[in-house]
């Protein structure tokens, strides 16, 4: 829809330049610069209009709270959808039947692009999505500065004092209702066929959270290079009483098992 929005804003703004300097009532085309130069100004416009209504709905945001309703998150993401439109991608989600309804859960999955987390919280719609990133994750236009507002914590690596508050903030907002995406391989995975090694210790935060653990897959299909199609593979989730007495390394192999059984 927003990006509906952003289209026809563009085609306004672009024809009503062109009609303004260049419609003569004998001929519609007077000047193909003027054309050009009114499409270049349309899209210079219309980037500066949407920039402007994002800040608006930033500064609408409340301070230091982090939104939990569906209206907001849904908006949030009609908003990072628009670059999945944009490069075409279709993403087809299999499995959303198996997701846990009213509590919030932990979801592992494979990782091998920074657009995985806005890929997974636009396949599920109908759920308040955050995740937990590095840093870099952070410095993405828009994304960046939204993120925070809905759920999404940063972690340092280096930084012990700073990873162990990311770690209490992810498991707050997990019992507070929210779905935290986790990516377990630590890093971006060169290949999107392979799986790097599980870091045992992230699974420690389903382990505090007693709340589900739901294992998905991210299956991409490339054309010409490029991706064009993103199945979300959602497997059956496990019980906290399925894995509670098990140990994070031990948690960590079936959850890999899992992933894997769908590249």
């Amino acid at each position: 829809m927003f990006t509906i929005f952003i289209g026809f804003l563009y085609l306004i703004i672009t024809g009503l330049g062109i009609y303004y300097f260049n419609y003569r009532v004998d001929i519609l085309v007077n000047d193909v610069l003027i054309v050009f130069g009114s499409i270049i100004l349309g899209l210079l416009l219309t980037v500066l209009i949407i920039w402007i209504l994002l800040e608006m709905f930033y500064l609408l945001l409340p301070k230091d709270k982090i939104q939990k309703s569906m209206f907001t998150h849904k908006l949030l993401k009609q908003i990072v959808s628009v670059p999945i439109h944009l490069s075409l991608m279709r993403v087809k989600v299999i499995g959303i039947e198996l997701l846990p309804k009213n509590t919030g859960f932990t979801l592992y999955s494979n990782h091998n692009s920074w657009f995985d987390p806005i890929i997974i919280a636009y396949g599920l719609y109908n759920y308040p999505v955050g995740a937990l990133g590095k840093e870099g994750a952070f410095n993405l236009p828009v994304v960046g500065k939204y993120a925070p507002k809905f759920g999404s914590v940063m972690i340092h690596r280096k930084d012990l004092r700073q990873s162990a508050k990311a770690i209490k903030k992810v498991i707050k907002h997990v019992k507070d209702g929210l779905v935290m995406i986790i990516f377990p391989e630590g890093t971006r995975s060169p290949s999107t066929h392979t799986l790097l090694d599980f870091k045992a210790g992230s699974f420690k935060v389903a382990l505090r959270t007693g709340k589900p653990l739901v294992p998905i897959t991210l299956i991409k299909h490339k054309k010409k290079k490029f991706i064009n199609k993103v199945i979300i593979q959602i497997h059956k989730p496990l019980s906290f009483d399925d894995f509670k007495h098990l140990k994070s390394n031990q948690i960590a192999d079936t959850v890999r098992q899992i992933i894997d059984s769908a590249l």
